[in-house]
């Protein structure tokens, strides 16, 4: 019953259409089609793809930035072990004041990501040697 009433229609306006408008529609309705999704999944796939490279972008960026953090603060502490058991051994004597900027001095050489290394002693003698911007180093002394 709806294959007859279609096919009414069908006869009813093709009588009033052309021929080649009948045949030439339905193939520009599939290319519009066919077209329009193709479009549509490339536009879809594109956005997924760019997001996947910015988020292993950001994750190796972040590794990268994890890994020079870590090797740049572990100079310090490294730094600071190497001082204390060096006082603690009896290497470095906290009166010799000569000595110790030798030793510091030799540090910022050794370690040149360090800008800074001293220390401070009870009876508020200060000293240390450190690394200016421009390269230089310079010893810095602050006694009673």
């Amino acid at each position: 019953m709806i294959f007859k009433s279609l096919a009414q229609g069908v006869s009813k306006v093709s009588g009033k259409v052309p021929l080649r408008l009948i045949l030439v529609i339905p193939f520009v309705l599939q290319i519009f089609a066919a077209v329009g999704l193709v479009g549509y999944l490339s536009y879809r796939n594109s956005k997924r793809a760019v997001n996947d490279v910015a988020t292993q972008l950001l994750e190796e960026v972040n590794a990268r930035v994890e890994q020079n953090l870590d090797a740049y603060l572990t100079i310090p502490h490294l730094v600071n072990q190497i001082n204390a058991t060096a006082i603690n051994l009896g290497q470095l004597n906290l009166q010799d004041i000569p000595q110790l900027e030798r030793y510091f001095w030799r540090q910022l050489q050794i370690f040149n990501t360090l800008t800074f290394t001293g220390l401070g002693l009870e009876n508020k003698d200060n000293l240390g040697a450190e690394r200016l911007d421009d390269g230089t180093l310079i010893l810095r002394v602050s006694t009673n």
